[in-house]
Parts: structure tokens; C-alpha cells; sequence
């Protein structure tokens, strides 16, 4: 049986993540799509582990609203939820500070945290952020941009013939056929986004800044950065550290 654990939750747009861990260990990781599906989960490892803390971070509201009301009767364990108004490990330059996303914080929190220097983050999801924090750990401020599967239904839903395509990478530079062309417009065309984020976001830190990427797009990134540390697990462990950070529930 483990030793005293703590479970993250990163609740993103498409699915949820669940982490267990053992102080600075991740243990046990798994992804799902149903608040059902997620309490199954946690009530397996309830029942092999004792759980002494519970940390949330969730950028849909509505299914965190279920999922705690569900993990108060399932465990009764109090919930930190991740937040701009809890303590942090580095400042925050964004107006109002409430209104960052609790998963562009809590992954920044860890990269800033876990290396020196300036950084990159960028989360490869539904949505595509990129965020910085310099050298004095200030989040200085991201980009937000669609994701490929949210420009895909876009071109879908507001042109009267693009069909929805599958979100395969392409060959070549430009596409040959109208799916090709698409593919080239909105997979390498998003790639193409984030490069150039980084190269303003380089210009704006007068420094060369260490780059990590998560989320369930990263290996489109990882070939045209390959300096980047890829951390599918990064927001998890943000939740993590800032949960060490607030020892009480906040």
C-alpha cells in the first residue's frame, strides 16, 4: 500500500486528468472523459492508498461544480482549487489577475519553479497557450489561439463547402487537393502560429528562454522545437507544487 498521497485534478476542455502523488512522485496518471469515468478512478485508488489532499484545477466550471460535489461525498477530503489568489511562487502581470486561466497558472507555477531563467510554456489543447515568465519568475502574459480541432470546425461551420477533415500532417508545402490544402492551413498553419509567438515572445524577454510543452497537441511542436522538455504531465504537477505552497485548503 502507498504511503500519504495527494490527487490532482486538471479539468481542460476535451477531457480530465487525474494525477496521484507521493510528495514530488507522480505515481499513477490517467486521463478520461466523463465525470463518471473520473470518480471511478478515484475511488480505485481511494481504496488502494489514503489520499490525504484533493487539488483542482478546472477551466470548466460546470464540470467542476459535479465532480466536487461528487468527491465530498465520496471522500469528504477538503479540495484546494488552484486560483490567482492563493500563494504563489511567482508574480502575476495580467489585469484582472482572477481572470488567468488556472491551468495556464499552475503549469507556469511548476516551469518557473522547477528551472532558473526565463520561460516558455505553451499548452497544446482544445486551445493553444503560449506564456511567459522571466528571469524575476513574473508571468509577464501568454497568447491564446485555437487549437486545430477548433479551426477545423470553424472552417466547417462558417464557409458553405470546406468539409471537416481529418487533422493529419501533411507532406510538402502546400496541399494538392482541397483536404490536403486545409490539412497545410490548419495543422502546419497552427504550428506556424506558435513559432511565431515565440519568436516575438524571445524578442520581448531579451533573453533565450527555456521552452516546455504539454497538452494532447505537443507532438506537432516537439520536431520544430526541439530544445523544448515535453511534459504531458506538467499541469498536474503544477497543481501539485502550488497545493505544497498553500498547506491549507484554500
Amino acid at each position: 500500500m502507498f504511503r500519504s498521497t495527494w490527487l490532482t485534478i486538471d479539468i481542460g476542455n476535451s477531457s480530465t486528468k487525474i494525477g496521484l502523488f507521493s510528495g514530488d512522485d507522480l505515481l499513477k496518471a490517467a486521463n478520461r472523459d466523463s465525470a463518471e469515468e473520473v470518480l471511478e478512478i478515484i475511488s480505485v485508488w481511494q481504496a488502494e492508498t489514503s489520499i490525504a489532499r484533493i487539488g483542482l484545477c478546472s477551466v470548466v466550471p460546470r464540470q467542476s461544480d459535479i465532480l466536487l460535489s461528487n468527491i465530498n461525498q465520496l471522500s469528504g477530503t477538503p479540495v484546494f482549487r488552484v486560483s490567482s489568489g492563493v500563494s504563489l511562487p511567482l508574480q502575476i502581470d495580467h489585469t484582472p489577475a482572477e481572470t488567468l486561466g488556472p491551468d495556464r497558472l499552475a503549469a507556469a507555477c511548476y516551469a518557473a519553479h522547477n528551472k532558473a531563467g526565463a520561460h516558455i510554456i505553451i499548452d497544446a489543447g482544445t486551445a493553444f497557450t503560449i506564456d511567459a515568465v522571466n528571469e524575476n519568475r513574473i508571468f509577464l502574459g501568454g497568447v491564446i489561439m485555437p487549437g486545430p480541432v477548433i479551426a477545423n470546425l470553424a472552417l466547417t461551420n462558417y464557409t458553405a463547402q470546406l468539409p471537416e477533415i481529418p487533422l493529419s500532417l501533411p507532406d510538402g508545402a502546400l496541399g494538392h487537393s482541397t483536404v490536403e490544402a486545409l490539412q497545410h492551413g490548419i495543422v502546419h498553419g497552427t504550428a506556424d502560429a506558435v513559432m511565431g509567438a515565440i519568436i516575438r515572445i524571445r524578442e520581448a524577454l531579451a533573453s533565450t528562454p527555456a521552452i516546455t510543452i504539454t497538452g494532447g497537441w505537443h507532438s506537432l511542436l516537439a520536431d520544430k522545437i526541439p530544445e523544448a522538455q515535453i511534459d504531458l504531465h506538467l499541469v498536474l504537477r503544477g497543481i501539485r507544487l502550488l497545493m505544497q505552497f498553500n498547506p491549507q485548503p484554500a
